[in-house]
């Protein structure tokens, strides 16, 4: 069973995708503003195929008949969470394979600290700098946001 903050978070996630596809869409409000008069009003306010928004809606309208029922929203966020949690697990296995150095299903403490020397040591050349050190912070945002990209 679907608990109410769930769906009103859904609810709440198309609202900020269509606000999203907006502000970040050049040129928006002017595509969409039919009658000139530097506003859209809700009759001028439709979505295109391509805004991330509607692409949300279309997945969860599962017979394809342009409305989602309560039982069509609720698979797709079953779905999706059943979506997030095989790619958590992907990546966890990724992660866990990447420090399993000799191969045997077992990451000892040296090869958690191998592998973690390794990625803070950029340039590969056995040592850590201040700078490397530095840019570990950026590098971790760069890689959740480009993975915020792909899983989306």
């Amino acid at each position: 069973m679907m608990k109410k903050p769930r769906m009103a978070a859904l609810a709440g996630l198309f609202t900020l995708q269509c606000a999203t596809a907006l502000a970040h869409s050049d040129g928006a409000v002017e595509r969409l503003d039919r009658d000139g008069d530097g506003q859209v009003s809700r009759e001028e306010f439709e979505l295109s195929e391509r805004h991330r928004a509607l692409m949300l809606f279309a997945r969860a309208d599962r017979d394809g008949d342009g409305a989602i029922t309560r039982e069509e929203m609720l698979a797709r966020v079953e779905s999706a969470a059943r979506e997030r949690a095989q790619t958590r697990r992907e990546r966890a296995i990724g992660r866990f394979d990447a420090m399993d150095i000799d191969g045997d299903r077992v990451v000892t403490r040296l090869e958690a600290e191998d592998h973690a020397f390794a990625r803070l040591d950029a340039d590969g050349n056995g040592f850590i700098t201040e700078r490397e050190a530095r840019a570990v912070p950026d590098r971790g945002r760069k890689w959740r946001s480009a993975r915020r990209r792909a899983d989306s």
